[in-house]
């Protein structure tokens, strides 16, 4: 028997997931349409797998879609040991080199993406594994193939086997605890970030420059009682509170080009007398 087919069938037996991705990652980087493959079409590209890793191509393997497993890298034999002591008995073990370890730990559930990528960090950093690596896609080395990585290169120019330690298929024993736990958890954090959310938007709608002239209306100063039926001095009064609030310029000159009150058409007559208000106000603003 194939020991790399093998090896593969009892990952996939302990896994159980209804359809795979395949991750196959060369120097191009990763081979495109190898996903959602049920366990026969794996197996019926376990050649090509082969003559792709043979090449240094390194092949890696996830369930498709939302699951209900969390995949921990860069797990030591102590870390391993203190999973199965605290109730996280992975349901399969990968030894993807000398001394280290993948763990996949099967949920009593299958949860939303945000929530697996939020317990698989959670567990990587109760466990020493690597935060970075960890999230809801994670993909795992598939045992029976080589580990490619130039560090483990041996003196003979060969890679070492990545190797299925354990495959028990089980779920952990702390999977309803967990799922409990770690749904307040996350759902606090949530709740915490949509507050500190709010609170920085209040702030800069406070501190928004146009929130500072927001307030200013150029019908305004036309209607008050002090400039009754002299609209230009109304119009300069208006340019001058803009300016003294850092209104910008062509904003300005927009408001005044929008509300001009002459019926005269001519736009060079209009350009000319806004420019002579946004300067007589840009003096007084200024003195």
């Amino acid at each position: 028997m194939d020991r790399t087919v093998t090896a593969v069938r009892n990952l996939l037996g302990a896994l159980g997931a209804p359809l795979y991705d395949i991750g196959i990652l060369s120097d191009r980087g990763m081979l495109p349409r190898q996903a959602g493959l049920s366990s026969d079409m794996v197996f019926s590209r376990i050649a090509m797998l082969k003559a792709h890793n043979a090449r240094g191509g390194h092949i890696y393997i996830r369930p498709s879609g939302e699951h209900r497993f969390t995949v921990l890298d860069d797990l030591n034999i102590d870390a391993v040991r203190k999973m199965s002591a605290d109730g996280f008995a992975p349901c399969a073990l990968v030894e993807t080199s000398l001394g280290n370890f993948q763990a996949w730990l099967k949920h009593d559930d299958v949860y939303p993406k945000q929530l697996s990528t939020f317990i698989a960090r959670t567990l990587a950093r109760r466990f020493g594994g690597d935060p970075s690596a960890a999230d809801w896609r994670r993909f795992g080395r598939l045992p029976g193939f080589t580990n490619c990585k130039s560090k483990h290169r041996r003196p003979d120019g060969l890679f070492p086997y990545v190797l299925l330690r354990d495959c028990t298929g089980e779920q952990y024993r702390m999977a309803a605890y967990l799922r409990i736990e770690q749904t307040k958890l996350f759902q606090l954090q949530e709740y915490e970030q949509e507050v500190r959310r709010q609170r920085l938007s209040r702030i800069a709608s406070f501190s928004s420059p146009r929130r500072r002239y927001s307030h200013l209306s150029l019908a305004r100063f036309r209607n008050a009682p002090k400039f009754h039926e002299r609209p230009a001095a109304a119009d300069i009064a208006y340019c001058v509170a803009a300016f003294s609030l850092r209104m910008p310029d062509d904003q300005i000159a927009r408001t005044l080009s929008d509300e001009y009150l002459s019926r005269d058409p001519n736009p060079a007559r209009k350009a000319a007398y806004i420019e002579r208000t946004m300067a007589k106000a840009r003096a007084w603003a200024m003195s």
